[in-house]
């Protein structure tokens, strides 16, 4: 299993995720000449992707499928809400043939891996996260949420890797200029994760297989990456676990990122 993050934040988001024969994007919120310029940085092209998985509707996981759909008709898999939730200024009219329905939990066979979609808590119509499974590999991909509940933690517990957010660091949020209203969206259980939850979070789920922690979606204005890797590091030492046991790495906004070997 091959990942390549090409964007992570609020102004796009999409990543490519590569099987032996097989490739989709996570997400597309970047426009089709930004996809395009990103994956031929890391030698790699749209030619032959397989399909798009969907996180939720919001503008920046999904500007780009309107030019793209129309280049590749390639399958959409994501929740009735999100399908529902779809803005036609960003996705023009898609064939219905092209949609497939994922339900919370259910694990769904491809040739190559097994896909598993879990509810997120954010503000939007029914979003996902999603678990990429491929023998005994395995791969959660989970940014816009603004925590998860510990009765769901089983469900995503000791995986190979992790794509997990950590938006902002609180004190920055709360003494930065953004409106009030904007900052209890982000604070609230349906905006984002901290860096303190998302350390706090991955240390309950992390387990002996694990051995790659990715953090995405930090922000631009609240956050930044010396910031969220000191706070994972005071959170693991509190719990006398060593973040250097793990491969960390911090997703970017305007760059993509070499391709990440999860095994």
């Amino acid at each position: 299993m091959k990942l390549t993050i090409l964007a992570s934040g609020s102004k796009g988001n999409a990543s490519l995720i590569e099987f032996n024969k097989s490739k989709y994007l996570i997400d597309c919120g970047l426009t089709f000449r930004q996809l395009k310029l990103r994956l031929e940085k890391q030698n790699k092209s749209l030619i032959g992707l397989s399909g798009i998985f969907l996180t939720h509707e919001h503008r920046d996981h999904v500007s780009g499928l309107r030019v793209l759909l129309n280049q590749f008709q390639v399958p959409l898999y994501l929740s009735e809400g999100t399908f529902k939730g779809l803005d036609k200024r960003f996705t023009g009219e898609i064939d219905l043939k092209l949609i497939n329905i994922l339900k919370e939990e259910d694990i769904l066979a491809f040739d190559e891996f097994s896909l598993m979609a879990f509810n997120t808590y954010h503000d939007a119509l029914e979003p996902f996260g999603f678990k990429f499974i491929e023998n005994d590999i395995s791969f959660v991909y989970m940014t816009d949420t603004g925590y998860f509940p510990l009765r769901k933690y089983d469900l995503i517990k000791n995986a190979t890797a992790y794509m997990i957010e950590s938006n902002y660091e609180a004190e920055m949020l709360l003494e930065s200029e953004r409106p009030w209203l904007l900052k209890r969206r982000i604070l609230d259980d349906t905006g984002h994760l901290s860096n303190e939850d998302s350390a706090n979070m991955m240390l309950d789920i992390i387990g002996k297989k694990t051995k790659t922690i990715i953090l995405a979606h930090l922000s631009e204005d609240c956050n930044l990456e010396a910031v969220a890797k000191e706070t994972y590091t005071v959170c693991f030492n509190a719990r006398k676990m060593l973040l250097d046991n793990y491969q960390l790495i911090i997703a970017k906004q305007h760059q993509s990122l070499n391709e990440i070997i999860i095994q």
